[in-house]
Formats: C-alpha cells, sequence, structure tokens
C-alpha cells in the first residue's frame, strides 16, 4: 500500500507532470512541485486510520508570487480539473481508497494546489525566504519549521524553492542551537527536577501533574534539538521520537514517566532524574558542559558560557525555549 507521499508523488507523474507540459509548457521550468507542509501524510506517518478525512490524491505546484499573479488561477483550475478519481479507480490496491472513502472537511484546500513560494515559506515560517539572523530562527515555533521542511519536492527545475528549503534543514546555527537548549533544559529543571517534588509536599497534586507535563514537553523539545529535528505538531511527537538516534535510552523513559499515576511519585522522580542524566551525559559528550551537578539549571548556565555570539551568550537563560 502506498503512503500518501507515494500516493502524491504517482499522481504528480501520472495526471500532474502531463498537464503541466501540455497546458503550461512555456512556464514548465518555472513550476516546482512536491508535496510539503500540514498534514501526517507530509511526514510519512499516515496509516489506515489517516484515510477517514481529507485523504485524496493531491500535491503542491509552487511558483514565484509575478508567475501566481500571471497564471496562477488557470493552473490551478487545471490543476481542479485532474482526474483525481479515475487514478483512484486504476489503483485502488496501491492506495487503499476508492472515491468517497474519506469525508471531505475542506481543509485540503489549504494543503495541495498552487501557491506561490513566497506564501508558502512566509505561513510556515513567517519569513518568505532564507533565514537571515536570530530573530527568523526564534520567532517560530519548531512545529511549523517541521511542516516547511516535511514532505519531498518532486520536481524543481530552477531550484529556488528547493534552495530555501535546504536552508532550513540545515537546521539551527549552532549558537541558536546551544541557546534554546540551554532555555529547554532550564525549565526542565524548574519543573521537573525542583517545583513536582515542591508540589507534592504541599498537597497540590494539580500542580504536580503540571510540572511533570511541563517537565516532559520541555525535556522532549530539547532532545528534538539534540537530535536536529524540528519538533511536530503535538500528536507526532511520540512517533518521531522513536526515530532518535541521540539520548534513544531516555525516550524510553518519558514513555513511561508519561503513563505513571500520581501514586507513582516516587518513581516518577526517579525517572525524572534518570532522564535528566542521560540528556547531562550528552551534554558533556558534545564538550557544551564540564560541570557535574545533575540538576539541569545548573548544566543550562554552563551551555551558555559556551556560546560566542556575545548578543545571543547575553539574553536570558529562558530565551528561545519551545
Amino acid at each position: 500500500m502506498w503512503n500518501g507521499l507515494e500516493m502524491a508523488e504517482a499522481f504528480y507523474h501520472e495526471c500532474g507532470k502531463p498537464m503541466i507540459r501540455k497546458q503550461f509548457s512555456e512556464y514548465e521550468d518555472r513550476i516546482a512541485v512536491g508535496l510539503a507542509g500540514q498534514g501526517s501524510e507530509c511526514l510519512g506517518y499516515d496509516d489506515r486510520i489517516s484515510r477517514d478525512h481529507d485523504f485524496a490524491p493531491g500535491f503542491c505546484l509552487w511558483i514565484d508570487e509575478s508567475l501566481k499573479r500571471q497564471i496562477g488561477k488557470q493552473l490551478q483550475r487545471a490543476y481542479d480539473e485532474l482526474d483525481s478519481d479515475g487514478f483512484l479507480r486504476r489503483h485502488r490496491l496501491d492506495c487503499a481508497l476508492v472515491p468517497g472513502d474519506s469525508e471531505m472537511t475542506g481543509a485540503r484546500e489549504h494543503r495541495v494546489g498552487v501557491f506561490s513560494t513566497e506564501e508558502f515559506y512566509y505561513e510556515h515560517t513567517g519569513i518568505t525566504g532564507k533565514p537571515q539572523g536570530s530573530d527568523d530562527w526564534l520567532k517560530t515555533p519548531m512545529y511549523y519549521l517541521a511542516e516547511a521542511v516535511s514532505g519531498k519536492v518532486f520536481a524543481d527545475p530552477q531550484g529556488r524553492f528547493s534552495e530555501i528549503r535546504k536552508a532550513w534543514q540545515d537546521f539551527y546555527p549552532e549558537d541558536i542551537l546551544k541557546k534554546k537548549v540551554a532555555a529547554d533544559l532550564a525549565m526542565a529543571g524548574k519543573t521537573g527536577q525542583f517545583n513536582y517534588d515542591r508540589s507534592l509536599r504541599r498537597g497540590d497534586i494539580q500542580a504536580a501533574y503540571s510540572c511533570v507535563t511541563e517537565f516532559i514537553y520541555k525535556i522532549s523539545a530539547a532532545l528534538f534539538l539534540l537530535n536536529k529535528r524540528y519538533m511536530p505538531y503535538y500528536k507526532w511527537r511520540g512517533r518521531a521520537m522513536k526515530e532518535f538516534a541521540v539520548c534513544r535510552d531516555g525516550v524510553d523513559l518519558i514513555f513511561e514517566l508519561q503513563q505513571l499515576p500520581e501514586s507513582e511519585s516516587v518513581h516518577k522522580k526517579y525517572l525524572i532524574e534518570k532522564i535528566s542524566s542521560i540528556v547531562i551525559e550528552e551534554i558533556r559528550l558534545r564538550g557544551w558542559s564540564d560541570g557535574y551537578s545533575d540538576y539541569l539549571l545548573d548544566q543550562a548556565r554552563l551551555i551558555m558560557k559556551t556560546i560566542r555570539d556575545p548578543e545571543i551568550a547575553g539574553w536570558n537563560i529562558f530565551t528561545g525555549e519551545d
């Protein structure tokens, strides 16, 4: 069975590419094609359950803003007229889908079809091209950046769309990466290692749950950064974490921690410290810390001292947390 990305690429080659060549041949070398953005299929995580809504053959056509003003409406009309139902009937076994199987809510209209390169990147990164400075890297949540570099480019004759994509795929500059890791570890330390036990001693179970939830979120964000991966939309985080190579042992412990009731608070505290020790060991192996404190906030301060850019090194320790 094809996954959604494979289905999209097959649909492009069988139906989309001939349409472009026949109707827009003079612009063919200015049209980039692929599938990226929102949706489980862009991450390669779709399954049979994904096919219950807004799932159909489709792809994106990316053109520059000036060309969109010139041919955008005609190109969108031609895309809308592609015979997706016929494609599904011809490939019903490969797609595990036939026309009408998936409920359409209208969400796909904003995910596939014709977009300018500028609007695609602005929607997912907050700017229209490559990141130029610290603000460009910091102002956009990681799950949007995960969407920006997701999926696959099927064709890009001029290479402009892919050039911008690669700049984001190359991940954060090292000083920004260190700053973000430090921020997430600092908050993980405050919530999991410090305030969780204090909440328990107060008998404030609601606060204790919140502390563990925040610890899991922040330590997971740090692990994504250490694995050079943008943390995706919340429901795909666990799936993506199973693919980690760095601190892989910590992932299993995070999954265990997520499932423990508050009656297991002693074991929860043990898991928080064990997960923290695994991350600290990775930080030390990278040469980002030469300290032996088991408190994540202390380690975050040491990471800050290794940042070369004086402006970034002078930021508040929590600046850049996810």
